[in-house]
């Protein structure tokens, strides 16, 4: 697989001692001011902020509230995202990448009908962006997410069934989360492995780091149970795409949490191109 790294300006060089083919910018929303000084010879991503001046971005909005965005509004950041993503690309090589979550929000329990018509909301909203010279990819969503001291549930694009339908009605890829998958399975009573072999071939880039029950998110590998024994050979049938490491503060120390996980996930076997 081609190596890309999670980086945020201030940590941008310390990661390129990993000499990664990409850079993944997590970007904050004071991003859209950021400027580069060098030009690169990676190829670039840009993660979407989340949330935007305290209140999420949410394309499968009911409503907006004190803490969640209009969709419309939300439509509106990503449209500054995607516009932000093709001025820092002067700076690299080949097409760029935006990657963004869905949303599909609640704080409390939704109905089946609400969920139903939030998931609906999708296709249509990113139908409504321009991306023409961006690749764009949606990300898969674990089944709680933490926002501003509270724990969110998220209600949409959680099973390879729902992103496969997406790709084939839009004919779009997806930016798919393992450890995402995996707590949404470990909730559901349901299998990573099944779930990756439904969609791997829609899937442009990968995340990757451990998981650990339905919220135990960006472990180290090994600190979970996700089964990356049956997970690598399925990965190493796709060397041409994509893959960056989300451990939590994995970027501290020079990167010394991403380090020691790729290190161990190549001693098990997943190839770097």
């Amino acid at each position: 697989m081609i190596l890309g790294m999670k980086v945020r300006k201030p940590d941008l060089h310390d990661m390129l001692k990993f000499h990664p083919k990409v850079l993944e910018f997590h970007f904050s929303d004071s991003d859209l001011n950021l400027e580069l000084d060098s030009n690169f010879e990676q190829r670039l991503i840009v993660h979407c902020y989340e949330y935007f001046e305290r209140k999420l971005l949410d394309i499968a909005s009911l409503k907006e509230t004190n803490q969640v965005h209009s969709k419309e509004k939300s439509l509106e950041l990503i449209q500054k995202a995607i516009d932000k993503t093709l001025s820092l690309n002067e700076h690299f090589l080949g097409k760029p990448t935006l990657i963004v979550h869905p949303g599909g929000y609640s704080l409390y329990e939704s109905s089946q009908s609400e969920i139903e018509k939030m998931q609906g909301m999708i296709v249509d909203s990113v139908q409504q962006l321009d991306f023409k010279n961006v690749t764009f990819l949606l990300e898969n969503m674990p089944p709680y997410a933490w926002f501003f001291g509270g724990r969110w549930n998220s209600n949409v694009f959680l099973s390879s069934d729902e992103m496969q339908k997406y790709c084939v009605e839009t004919g779009l890829s997806v930016c798919y989360d393992l450890c995402h998958s995996h707590l949404y399975c470990n909730k559901n009573n349901l299998s990573v492995v099944n779930e990756l072999s439904q969609i791997e071939n829609y899937v442009e880039h990968f995340h990757l780091s451990d998981a650990s029950g339905e919220d135990g998110e960006g472990l180290q590998f090994g600190d979970g149970d996700l089964p990356f024994g049956e997970v690598i050979p399925i990965l190493n049938k796709h060397r041409e795409k994509s893959f960056a490491i989300e451990v939590w503060k994995g970027h501290e120390q020079s990167g010394k949490g991403f380090g020691v996980f790729l290190d161990k996930v190549c001693q098990a076997g997943l190839l770097i191109t």
